[in-house]
Parts: C-alpha cells; structure tokens; sequence
C-alpha cells in the first residue's frame, strides 16, 4: 500500500460511541485505524465524547505509540486530560479510574 502524506482527521465518536470503554473489537478497531490507514498524519477529534475510561486510553496510547505516524487528539474534554495523562505515564496494572464530562 502506497502511503499518502496527508492529513486524515475523524471523529472517534464515529469509530466508537460518545461512551469509550475497551471492549473487545476496540484494539482492532483502533488498530486499523491508525496503523492500517495511509495517512503519515492522524488528528482525532474527541468532541461530543461523554465518557473514557482508563483502560481504552491506554489501548489508545498504547496503539498510539506503535506506530511512526504523527497521531494528534483535538477537542479533549477536560475532565479527561488526567485520563491521558495517566495513560501515558502508566508502565503496568490497569487502575480503574474513570471520568465523566460535565454535562451541563
């Protein structure tokens, strides 16, 4: 497959719910996404998610980080900053820390 140096941008509500929790089509599903498609550059537009627990952030982090692509997120809701963070600094165990977006 050729790779194409351009920039792909998608929601991950599209790929998932507004609800993001592993389950187990979601490394796959994340897989094919940013491994799998031609793109050097991937910007994830987390708008309208309402909920992420740990465990799918550090899938997400963790597939992330397999690859050479630039892989970027957008529109984090900040209750799910610590999430990320966590998942990026987390070496071992999976805590069950979980937030919700302000709904209101």
């Amino acid at each position: 497959m050729i790779k194409m140096s351009v920039l792909y941008v998608g929601y991950i509500t599209n790929l998932f719910t507004s609800n993001l929790v592993l389950k187990p089509d979601t490394k796959k599903e994340l897989e094919k996404t940013i491994l799998d498609i031609p793109y050097d550059e991937i910007i994830f537009d987390f708008s309208g998610v309402k909920y992420m627990s740990i465990e799918f952030a550090k899938e997400y982090t963790s597939i992330k980080n397999k690859t050479n692509k630039v892989v970027n997120e957008v529109n984090i809701p900040l209750a799910f900053e610590p999430i990320m963070d966590k998942a990026l600094e987390s070496s071992s165990g999976i805590h069950s820390l979980q937030f919700r977006a302000d709904m209101g």
